[in-house]
């Protein structure tokens, strides 16, 4: 069981900042989407702009979420604090899906929420390629 928790936390440890990237190219997505409909007479949410963020992220936090939580269940991080955050980081990522079809005082977390994740998944990066230098540090 320890050599499939060590190749699950290597794969955490690319993972996560791949999710940093992902979810910053959402937001330029979204961005990109709600400046390019201020030009149209269509509401908001029925402009084509946001067809790629919404797509985009569909895709993304639905593979993104199962495929993080079951790498984070089978790592199985020492840490309790990294251990609780990674498996929490899924399910916040799946609300992140649902915020949009909410009512405007619900929607209005979606951007929150997207900010939230980014820090924690690069708050976990950064620990998880941490304690992965200081561990080739102290086997040389």
């Amino acid at each position: 069981m320890e050599g499939v928790r060590r190749v699950a936390r290597t794969i955490l440890r690319y993972l996560a900042p791949l999710l940093v990237l992902m979810i910053i190219v959402q937001v330029y997505l979204a961005g990109e989407g709600i400046f390019g409909a201020r030009d149209s007479d269509t509401p908001i949410e029925d402009a084509d702009e946001l067809t790629l963020h919404r797509d985009f992220g569909w895709i993304f936090g639905q593979f993104g979420a199962i495929l993080f939580l079951i790498v984070a269940l089978l790592a199985w991080l020492p840490n309790v604090r990294q251990r609780v955050i990674s498996i929490v980081l899924p399910f916040l990522l799946f609300i992140q899906l649902l915020l949009p079809e909410g009512g405007r005082w619900v929607a209005a977390l979606h951007p929150v929420n997207a900010f939230l994740l980014l820090g924690l998944f690069g708050y976990l990066s950064g620990q998880l390629w941490r304690a992965h230098r200081a561990a080739a540090v102290t086997t040389a």
